[in-house]
């Protein structure tokens, strides 16, 4: 199992949840408002609006949620997000 962290600008968040419509089975994601900056900060508003989307999935789904999630969060513009996958030990449905 894998955990996609995906920080993204606000504006792609829709974008990206239409891509997800068309991978069959997707487990679902969890959308939470976020603020960061990079190393090309500006020092007087470091702090920048992003959404943080985060993805528990099968291991085999992982690549096409990331791909999904990069080609509709790319701008081409510095600050577009990161993604980050992380292998998870187990994960429970309440």
């Amino acid at each position: 199992m894998k955990l996609i962290i995906a920080v993204v600008r606000p504006f792609t968040v829709e974008k990206i949840v239409l891509a997800f419509e068309d991978i069959e089975n997707f487990p679902g994601m969890i959308v939470v408002d976020s603020e960061g900056f990079g190393h090309d900060h500006d020092a007087l508003d470091p702090f920048k609006p992003y959404k943080r989307i985060e993805i528990g999935c099968k291991d085999e789904m992982a690549d096409e949620i990331v791909e999904a999630i990069r080609s509709e969060a790319h701008t081409g513009k510095r600050g577009d997000g990161m993604i980050i996958v992380v292998p998870v030990e187990n994960g429970v449905l309440i």
